[in-house]
């Protein structure tokens, strides 16, 4: 049974809040972890090697925990998580490909994990897209 305020069953809801919590993690040791290597505030190389592994598997983690929320979910909601997906990849691969271009024009380098960003900004409003084409359609 889906909660009326979210759309979601009580098992998509603790699935979607374990994913949340293992990406703040992972993005908080990235964050943490970019800090501390690009400025050597700490100057240990054991530290900095901790600080990116346990990135990656919390990484791993939450990556992980969403498909366990896909792979639970109901077929609205899948549908809806993957055009997200979608508009994210296309995006994220238009922008990468696209940049390459400004780049040799003059444009600012940009780190190879921004282009993430973009993705991840496209995720968003894909899913938002799907929420309000398939919430109202559910809803009537």
């Amino acid at each position: 049974m889906a909660d009326s305020r979210n759309g979601l069953t009580p098992r998509d809801s603790r699935n979607l809040s374990f994913f949340s919590i293992w990406t703040m993690a992972a993005t908080t040791t990235f964050v943490v972890g970019t800090i501390i290597i690009k400025t050597r505030v700490v100057d240990s190389k054991a530290l900095m090697w901790v600080l990116a592994v346990l990135t990656l598997v919390l990484s791993l983690a939450a990556f992980r925990r969403y498909l366990l929320f896909l792979r639970n979910a109901d077929e609205l909601l899948r549908r809806i998580q993957l055009e997200g997906l979608a508009l994210g990849f296309g995006a994220g691969a238009v922008f990468m490909l696209c940049y390459r271009l400004f780049e040799r024009l003059g444009a600012p380098k940009l780190d190879s994990s921004d282009p993430f960003v973009v993705m991840a900004a496209f995720w968003i409003i894909g899913l938002y897209s799907g929420l309000r084409r398939y919430g109202a359609a559910e809803a009537s």
